[in-house]
């Protein structure tokens, strides 16, 4: 199955501009497919020098889809769905503060609203380095199916140390799933509960050949997910999104990622016609 489709990055005259490239570049290797490019910017003599250079010393070559609109981010959204691109690839990082990564106006945008699966790097780099540990938090829906299966796959092609699932859990949520244990006084199970439910939903993938790590993490907001995802020195943190009122969007309790994230992320959309929730 093609879990990520049609690959492209958003590209922009800036400081990034050939880090991400490079990183694209890396991604598309990986999963052995052809990379576009898509610019919010105009179409003259001018900028196709700067990419017709920047091609000659990443030593790259890709169609490039220019869109203007009043916001980079209309332009970057109608190019996706205008080229039918599955899996987009963009900066994410606005700043950083303490070792957290805030990300900027356009991403939280495409977040929110981009027709696709979307990749952002924190701090991108000319010499990328590989996927060696990855993180998704899962919640059993069909989304987190979706973004645990994507997350086997690269694992897989990246030959990664590990693959750690989480699930962040919460005692009420417990209640909700099981109140006449609650009820007879077994909520002090309710952790290793969820810990067999968790362990029961990752072995119905095809995990042999790739080491897995379950972990459920107490609290009521997914900043102890950050935390843990930090402490393990990850390098992506894959999450599913849920369809809403046309949007895209995260979970409960995992809104936060939409202004910040604990390393690269990415953002798994559902494929067409198939639900993202439970």
């Amino acid at each position: 199955m093609d879990i990520f489709g049609k690959l492209a990055v958003a590209s922009t005259f800036s400081p990034r501009f050939l880090p991400m490239l490079a990183e694209a570049k890396a991604i598309a290797t990986l999963l052995d497919r052809p990379l576009e490019i898509i610019h919010a910017g105009t179409n003259n003599a001018e900028n196709q020098e700067r990419f017709a250079k920047a091609f000659v010393e990443m030593d790259f070559s890709g169609p490039i889809h220019w869109r203007q609109a009043p916001q980079p981010s209309t332009a970057i959204i109608q190019a996706i769905r205008d080229a039918g691109i599955g899996l987009l690839v963009a900066g994410a990082m606005e700043r950083d503060s303490e070792g957290r990564f805030f990300l900027g106006k356009v991403s939280r945008i495409l977040v929110r609203e981009a027709p696709c699966s979307l990749l952002l790097f924190t701090n991108p780099s000319r010499d990328p380095a590989p996927l060696r540990k990855l993180a998704v938090i899962v919640d059993y829906t069909a989304g987190s199916r979706h973004a645990l299966r994507a997350t086997l796959d690269l694992a897989a092609r990246s030959q990664a140390e590990a693959v750690h699932v989480l699930r962040v859990f919460t005692v009420f949520a417990q209640v909700l799933a099981e109140p006449h244990e609650f009820i007879k006084g077994q909520d002090s199970n309710a952790l290793a509960a969820e810990e067999a439910r968790l362990d029961a939903f990752v072995e119905e993938f095809d995990i042999a050949a790739i080491p897995i790590i379950t972990r459920c993490i107490e609290g009521t907001t997914g900043f102890a997910a950050a935390d843990f995802v930090q402490s393990i020195d990850a390098n992506l943190l894959v999450i599913g999104s849920v369809a809403t009122a046309g949007h895209a969007c995260f979970p409960p309790r995992m809104e936060w990622l939409e202004n910040v994230i604990p390393a690269n992320l990415l953002v798994i959309r559902p494929p067409a016609g198939e639900p993202s929730g439970a």
